[in-house]
């Protein structure tokens, strides 16, 4: 008797395991709104380092425990880190293109790269009147950073264009990408290209890397970094990017609102008033990342509009020929 009952019960059992298992139910995902002008209504940032654009979410659903499903348009993702909704039209891969473009009508470009500084935290820098030579440009544009927010995958997007799926940068280990960056794609035009660092290579590629260390032990590296650049615009290469660290280590140590890190910012600042002084060509001034405040101190790596959203800023200096169409403004 009892073997009958167990033969019998036991694909009950399977099946109402599997129903378990299969039932789906709405899912939540980690969503920042904005109310920016868009071209897409929501950018997905996916599980293997993509994003996506899409007009219309057709279903959110969990299954099989712990397996979110989304369906966008016409394509399925499983367990998407989170979601953009308006997102802002411009990326952190759209600066390559911005210097290429420079590069391809035979105009040197500067990329001045504050590394930490979040899009929010411009803005209030803007309102405080502590970055004068900022202020005195063009207002940057909102744009998004790449997935995980930290260097070396932010780095890695910005001077490639494309996303962490396709440089292989998920996270700080150092190798080589299968991509080419500016630096190397500068070569092949046959231009001259520079990247002015603090003390550790972060990018590995066929470039030259200028390195810096704390030289007068004044506990930074970018005073080092500073007087390399102004001693680089006595003869500047066609591309030269010069990445600051500075206020991103003070947002860490004190919270990136903290008068130390934004002291430190106007620094920077001031730094880039100077390197730019006598500089004709175009000017790129963006970041890596932002940084939401955690305890006494700041942290980013994780998916949230602090960490997400950073300045571009564009400026040319001498009005080249065809600067106009640089700043995104109408020949007249």
């Amino acid at each position: 008797m009892f073997e009958i009952y167990r033969k019998s019960i036991f694909p009950l059992i399977l099946i109402f395991g599997f129903a378990i298992l299969l039932y789906s139910r709405e899912a939540e995902i980690s969503t920042i709104v904005t109310n920016d002008p868009s071209v897409h209504n929501y950018a997905i940032y996916t599980k293997d380092g993509d994003i996506l654009y899409a007009d219309k979410i057709n279903s959110t659903k969990k299954i099989l425990r712990n397996t979110v499903v989304l369906k966008i348009d016409d394509a399925t993702i499983i367990n998407p880190i989170g979601i953009i909704e308006n997102p802002p039209e411009k990326s952190i891969m759209d600066i390559a293109n911005m210097a290429l473009t420079s590069l391809e009508k035979d105009r040197k470009v500067l990329i001045i790269y504050i590394d930490g500084l979040g899009f929010e935290l411009y803005e209030k820098a803007l309102k405080l009147n502590i970055v004068p030579y900022l202020s005195s440009l063009n207002k940057g544009v909102n744009a998004i950073t790449t997935f995980p927010p930290i260097t070396d995958v932010t780095f890695a997007s910005m001077v490639t264009g494309v996303t962490p799926k396709h440089t292989g940068i998920h996270n700080r280990d150092k190798k080589p990408m299968p991509v080419p960056t500016i630096f190397e794609i500068a070569a092949q035009m046959g231009k001259t290209s520079k990247l002015i660092e603090g003390d550790m290579r972060i990018l590995i590629g066929d470039f030259e890397t200028i390195l810096n260390i704390d030289e007068n032990n004044d506990g930074y590296i970018d005073d080092e970094i500073y007087r390399c650049a102004l001693e680089e615009m006595k003869n500047p290469p066609d591309l030269l990017l010069v990445h600051f660290h500075s206020y991103d280590d003070m947002a860490h140590l004190h919270g990136p609102n903290s008068d130390i890190a934004l002291n430190q910012l106007s620094v920077l600042d001031g730094y880039t008033a100077d390197i730019v002084k006598n500089y004709k060509g175009d000017i790129i001034i963006t970041s890596d990342h932002g940084m939401h405040d955690e305890g006494s101190g700041g942290h980013h790596g994780i998916f949230c509009a602090e960490d997400i959203f950073i300045p571009v800023i564009k400026a040319t200096t001498g009005r080249p020929y065809g600067a106009e169409e640089f700043l995104g403004e109408k020949d007249s």
